[in-house]
């Protein structure tokens, strides 16, 4: 595979819910396609590092959901890697 897989985390503001809360997105570009999926999470916007596509802070919530990201993260590198060895078999 020439084009490596780029993954992204990312707010959707417009998806706020009544606490103010907004969904974390996660953004994943194949060969310039793109395919968006929520993970589930929901934060204050104010605590986000859209730079580091992480949440801000030492926080228990903070640990608790950017380990949730890295993890999500991995599986998406796992798969990448198995479909590689799939291909060179």
């Amino acid at each position: 595979m020439n084009n490596p897989i780029t993954i992204l985390f990312y707010l959707k503001r417009a998806k706020a819910n009544s606490n103010g809360l907004v969904p974390i997105f996660q953004r994943i570009t194949i060969n310039g396609k793109r395919l968006d999926n929520s993970t589930g999470k929901f934060i204050d916007p104010t605590n986000w590092n859209a730079d580091l596509s992480r949440l801000k802070g030492n926080s228990a919530e903070a640990r608790t959901i950017n380990s949730h990201l890295e993890n999500l993260k991995g599986k998406i590198y796992e798969a990448e890697k198995k479909l590689i060895s799939g291909m060179k078999n």
